[in-house]
C-alpha cells in the first residue's frame, strides 16, 4: 500500500495570525485550502506566548482610532474580539494604540474563522518534514501528523511558520540571524492570589528585577522583565525577555520564571503567598529566518513612511527591537504617517508558487522589528493567501485556454 496523498490548491504552513488569515482568504477565494498547524489550536505565539495585546492594528496618531489601519480580516478579527469582550477597549500604551485580548478569545475567534471558511481544511498536530521541488516549483510536501506521514500535493504554498520551515527545506535564499545577534525572546507566566494588588506593580516589578540583577547576581537579561495586570484583581502577568538559547530555550525559560517568581515573592508584599497559575508553552521568538523576496523592506522605508505601487499592507507600528545587552528600543514614525509593505516582500524569490507571511518575510533586521506585530501579520497573511489564490486562478485560466 502506497503513502497517502492529499491534493489541494493552496497549502498554508503555520496556524498563527498570518497562517489563519492566509488560509481563510484562500478558502474564501474558492480554493481548496489546507492549513497545517504543529500544535493543538490556532493562534501561534499570540496564544503560546500569552500575549495580552494585539499590536499593529491601528494608525499612528493622538486620537483614539475609529477603525483598523487595514480593512479586511484585520478589521473582522478586531470586531469579533470586541464582541466577545466589550469591556476590553482599544487602549493607548505609550505612543501607540493596542487592542487588549484574552488568549481564550483569540483561540475561539481564529477557530471560528477557519471553521466558517468554505473549502478550508485544518490539520492539527501536523508539521512539514520535507519538500519536493521541480523546475523552481514546490510540487509536493511530506507532512507528519499524530499517527503517520503523508504527502500533500499543492498548487501553491504559503509559509507562515515563523521559522521559515518551507523556505529552508526548499533551498530558497534566506538569512538566518546568528544566535548572539538575535533579539530577546518573550516568555510569560500568569500569577494568581496576589495580595493587595496596587497600580504601581508595572513600575515596581521592573525596578526590583534590576535590583536583583545588580545585587543578587541574577542573569542580566532578567532586568527587562515587565508586569501587566490581569482581568482578575488578584492576578497578573510577568513577561520575561530571555536569550534565545536554542533547543533547551523552553526549559531554561521555565526555570527562570520560577526563580523570578520566588524572588518577587520575597521582595514585593503583593507577591507573598501568590503562585504561578500557568506559563507560556514555549518562548516567543522575535526573529530568526528572513526570506529573500523580490524586494527587501528597509529601515528607511519604514521610518520614511514609504508607499509602493504594489503596496499591500499598511503599518504604523514603530521599529521595536529587544537587544540582548541593551534591552528594548523604539523608533517611531511621525504622527499620522504609515508605510506600506509591498507584495514583493511576500513573494519567495526563484520559487514560482511560494509566498511568505509573518515574521519571515523579506525585510531587514530593523524593519522586521515593525512588520512582525500581530495585527500587521493578520493582513500580511491575508494578502499572501489572496496572491496564492490569484496564482491558481491564472493557472486554471491558462489550462482552459490551452484545452480550448
Amino acid at each position: 500500500m502506497g503513502r497517502e496523498v492529499m491534493v489541494c490548491d493552496v497549502l498554508v504552513v503555520g496556524g498563527g495570525a498570518a497562517g489563519v488569515s492566509a488560509a481563510v482568504r484562500a478558502g474564501r477565494e474558492g480554493m481548496r485550502a489546507v492549513l497545517i498547524e504543529k500544535g493543538e489550536y490556532l493562534g501561534g505565539v499570540g496564544v503560546t506566548g500569552m500575549h495580552r495585546f494585539i499590536c499593529g492594528l491601528y494608525a499612528n496618531g493622538e486620537d483614539l482610532p475609529k477603525g483598523t489601519l487595514n480593512a479586511g480580516l484585520a478589521e473582522e478579527v478586531s470586531k469579533a474580539l470586541v464582541r466577545r469582550a466589550p469591556h476590553r477597549e482599544v487602549r493607548r500604551v505609550g505612543r501607540v494604540y493596542v487592542l487588549p485580548v484574552a488568549r481564550e478569545d483569540l483561540v475561539a475567534t481564529f477557530g471560528l474563522l477557519s471553521e466558517r471558511a468554505e473549502g478550508l481544511r485544518v490539520l492539527y498536530n501536523t508539521r512539514a518534514v520535507n519538500v519536493g521541488m521541480d523546475g523552481g516549483r514546490i510540487v509536493w510536501m511530506t507532512v507528519r501528523g499524530a499517527r503517520s506521514e503523508f504527502d500533500i500535493v499543492p498548487g501553491a504554498v504559503v509559509d507562515c511558520s515563523g521559522d521559515g520551515v518551507v523556505v529552508q527545506m526548499s533551498g530558497a535564499g534566506h538569512e538566518t540571524v546568528p544566535a548572539d545577534q538575535r533579539q530577546l525572546a518573550g516568555y510569560t507566566f500568569r500569577v494568581e492570589r496576589l495580595r493587595c494588588r496596587d497600580g504601581m506593580l508595572p513600575v515596581r516589578v521592573p525596578y526590583y528585577m534590576r535590583k536583583g540583577v545588580e545585587e543578587k547576581g541574577m542573569a542580566p537579561y532578567l532586568r527587562f522583565t515587565t508586569y501587566v495586570p490581569g482581568d482578575d484583581p488578584e492576578g497578573g502577568y510577568c513577561k520575561l525577555n530571555v536569550v534565545p538559547w536554542g533547543e533547551d530555550s523552553d526549559e531554561r525559560a521555565r526555570r527562570d520564571a520560577e526563580m523570578v517568581h520566588s524572588y518577587l515573592s520575597q521582595v514585593l508584599a503583593p507577591f507573598g503567598g501568590s503562585r504561578i497559575a500557568e506559563m507560556s508553552t514555549g518562548v516567543a521568538h522575535r526573529d530568526g529566518v528572513r526570506v529573500h523576496g523580490e524586494y527587501t523592506l528597509t529601515t528607511d522605508d519604514v521610518l520614511g513612511g514609504r508607499h509602493f505601487s504594489d503596496g499591500a499592507v499598511k503599518s504604523a507600528w514603530p521599529i521595536e527591537l529587544w537587544d540582548q545587552e541593551r534591552g528594548p528600543s523604539w523608533r517611531y514614525l511621525e504622527p499620522g504617517r504609515h508605510y506600506e509593505i509591498p507584495l514583493r516582500c511576500l513573494k519567495v524569490r526563484h520559487i514560482s508558487n511560494c509566498w511568505c507571511a509573518g515574521r519571515c518575510i523579506s525585510a531587514t533586521h530593523d524593519a522586521l522589528g515593525s512588520t512582525r506585530a500581530m495585527g500587521t501579520c493578520i493582513s500580511l497573511g491575508e494578502q499572501a493567501g489572496r496572491e496564492a489564490a490569484c496564482y491558481m486562478k491564472r493557472k486554471r485560466a491558462t489550462t482552459l485556454k490551452i484545452e480550448a
